[in-house]
């Protein structure tokens, strides 16, 4: 279930921000979970961060890479009027 959020939540950072946005907020999901689970060995901490880490990059590359199409999308369904004279 984390490894499927944490690739939405990349998907949504891919169709909004630039590839500076990974750094911050994957550090923020590591000391989230450091905080949230004392007393792990390092295997299974290491493990149950780097998935989610990298989940949340392969995410970013889908959102990426579906920026123009979404933008397509999010035109063809604006039924604004139109402020073109």
């Amino acid at each position: 279930m984390l490894i499927i959020l944490a690739c939405l939540a990349g998907v949504l950072l891919g169709l909004t921000f630039n590839v500076f946005v990974l750094f911050p907020v994957t550090i923020a999901g590591i000391l989230a979970y450091a905080l949230l689970s004392p007393g792990q060995g390092f295997g299974p901490a290491t493990a149950a961060i780097l998935i989610p880490a990298i989940s949340l990059q392969a995410g970013y590359m889908i959102g990426l890479t579906g920026r123009d199409t979404f933008a397509h999308l999010r035109a063809r369904l604006n039924v604004a009027q139109s402020k073109r004279v």
